[in-house]
């Protein structure tokens, strides 16, 4: 594989960053996934600018453009030979100032210079289109007053913690559950460690109000359009795990395909219907309308 570091393509294993990079020594970069169907990025514009927006919000400004992150994405999946693949963007801070003990909290302080790193690869994709099952978790989401746009930063300590819980939780003879249901401290749904879930109830699609939360992916919005489009009944509100539980449908919106239905919330079935199935079927014409 050969990824793009810095406006250069290099191979996997030499595509790396200094040690001293701010996205290493703290977390401090800004990443969005983004699925590329025939060589072609879905929903380009949706996800360069929630990159490019959370950059803004964060100060951390990169040195291309949405042009030139367009064309090294395109450089990318074309010396990997990709049709279809998941690419990530990202753009770290840079170098700049002491990162070596933390010996105070002024060696925190983002630098007035620094040299941001622009990366981007990508891995094969099959989509996989497999049902999922959901466990809510005691892990908490971070909270956007602590980290803004936390899902599309590397601080993604949440979603890791959420993960290990699910494969402690599982039985010794029985796979964990695929995802987890991250909640606010008010015990409201507000996303997966990866996806967007979303449910059916009353006829009408149920999306968790997010309020300041940012969704966990940008696939979550293309699918609130594409039932507005349809003349569909859309809600959000403060759902709860029991709402999801509750539900007609249930499915997850995520980056790599798009939907994938819910067999069963915390152990309680659900499954997935005609909405989930007309959704579903709208997601992938758009796709090969981008492609």
């Amino acid at each position: 594989m050969r990824f793009h570091v810095d406006g250069e393509l290099v191979d996997a294993a030499a595509a790396t960053l200094p040690v001293d990079d701010r996205g290493v020594t703290f977390g401090d970069a800004v990443t969005e996934p983004v699925r590329v169907a025939r060589g072609t990025p879905v929903a380009w514009r949706v996800h360069v600018d929630r990159l490019l927006d959370t950059g803004d919000a964060l100060g951390i400004t990169p040195t291309v453009d949405a042009a030139d992150l367009r064309a090294r994405v395109d450089e990318t999946v074309a010396a990997n030979h990709l049709d279809d693949a998941l690419v990530r963007m990202t753009v770290t801070r840079g170098r700049g100032g002491d990162t070596s003990v933390l010996p105070d909290a002024a060696h925190l302080r983002p630098p007035a210079d620094f040299d941001p790193s622009v990366v981007v690869t990508a891995e094969p994709l099959s989509p996989d289109r497999d049902p999922i099952r959901l466990q809510t978790v005691r892990t908490r989401a971070i909270p956007p007053t602590a980290v803004p746009a936390a899902p599309t930063t590397h601080n993604r300590l949440d979603a890791v913690r959420a993960q290990a819980e699910l494969r402690r939780a599982a039985p010794p003879d029985d796979d964990p559950a695929d995802e987890a249901l991250l909640l606010d401290d008010a015990g409201h749904v507000v996303g997966g460690t990866a996806s967007d879930p979303l449910f059916v109830a009353d006829d009408a699609l149920r999306l968790p109000a997010l309020d300041e939360w940012p969704a966990r992916t940008a696939t979550r919005a293309l699918v609130r359009d594409l039932a507005h489009s349809e003349g569909l009944p859309v809600a959000e509100g403060p759902y709860t795990p029991a709402d999801f539980r509750a539900a007609d449908e249930a499915f997850v919106a995520e980056p790599a395909v798009g939907l994938r239905p819910v067999t069963s919330i915390d152990g309680v079935d659900v499954g997935d219907g005609p909405v989930t199935r007309l959704l579903a079927h709208l997601y992938d014409e758009r796709v090969q309308d981008d492609a």
